[in-house]
């Protein structure tokens, strides 16, 4: 299963797979995912997020496990029942998993740093304690699919097996903290271009005998550091409220008169409104309850808040 293969980020235009970019639209402001939208049954990809055999690249069929299966796949994973999921991979001698997921740089600037944090939750034993099972963290500037690209390694996020000294080939916990190992990373030097595509990926492999089950939880992604095209935090005595917003009106100030664009995001960065306003009230009745970032544009500058509906 597992021995320095790679993540990758990949900066694209276009994506195969039907891939939907998740939009990162500045700096500190995080997109996070849990996979628990996945829910007990479904087999359908988060957005944004795809998997492929490495094998001969088709797409994956996800399917539901509790850490029992053990074929090669991907996997919704997670207790019976429970509505914790996480996304899990199983690597055997036909089916070589790539997991990974897009996203597009819409901060304004070009991305020099971001951070990345995840949980790795192992969900089922591997039969063979001599081979220490890993899947391989990678990231890409020019791949425009899982399967395509030259991707940078990063050790620091691969997957890598907690229970190295059982042979049994049980399904066992992910949640339990035996079970789990918590992860994170910033990776700089980077020259991510506005407007482009990053893919990130873990890649499995076949070790001898049962391989383990690995899965991704917890999965937080933020960009650290940009040379923005926009100056940031720079709207003179901004103001927005009230927040949390349960009227379905949502006010923003400063000291300018200037019109606004507004953008807000929802946690997985895909824009749910875009509008702009030369008064200081913004329509956001259609929205549903939740927590947004709102992206406020006025005379050549930007600024990025938190916005909780009610």
């Amino acid at each position: 299963m597992k021995k320095l293969y790679t993540l990758s980020i990949v900066l694209l235009t276009s994506l195969s797979f039907g891939q939907t970019p998740i939009s990162l639209i500045g700096v500190n402001v995080p997109y996070t995912e849990d996979f628990s939208g996945m829910g007990a049954t479904e087999t359908a990809f988060i957005p944004g997020w795809t998997a492929i055999n490495v094998a001969n690249g088709a797409t994956l069929t996800m399917a539901v496990t509790n850490g029992a299966a053990n074929s090669g796949n991907v996997y919704n994973v997670g207790a019976t029942g429970s509505e914790e999921r996480a996304f899990g991979t199983l690597a055997d001698g036909t089916t070589i998993p790539a997991l990974g997921a897009v996203f597009t740089n819409n901060t304004g600037g070009t991305v020099t740093k971001i951070s990345i944090q995840a949980r790795m939750e192992q969900w089922r034993e591997s039969d063979n304690e001599m081979a220490n099972e890993t899947v391989a963290f990678s990231y890409s500037f020019d791949a425009t699919s899982l399967d395509n690209g030259n991707w940078t390694s990063v050790t620091a996020l691969d997957l890598k097996e907690k229970l190295t000294t059982v042979n049994t080939n049980n399904a066992v916990n992910g949640n339990l903290a035996a079970n789990y190992t918590n992860m994170s990373n910033i990776i700089s030097g980077l020259n991510w271009a506005n407007g482009t595509n990053l893919w990130i990926k873990w890649t499995d492999a076949s070790d001898p005998g049962s391989n383990g089950l690995y899965a991704i939880d917890n999965f937080i992604i933020s960009v650290s550091e940009a040379n923005l095209g926009l100056k940031q935090n720079a709207i003179a005595g901004l103001n927005m409220y009230p927040n949390p917003v349960s009227n379905g009106t949502l006010y923003i100030t400063s000291n300018s008169s200037e019109a606004k664009s507004i953008a807000v995001y929802d946690v997985l960065g895909k824009q749910v409104l875009n509008t702009k306003t030369s008064s200081s009230s913004v329509n956001v009745s259609n929205l549903k309850s939740g927590v947004y970032f709102v992206k406020i544009t006025e005379d050549g500058k930007t600024d990025t808040k938190k916005l909780i509906i009610e």
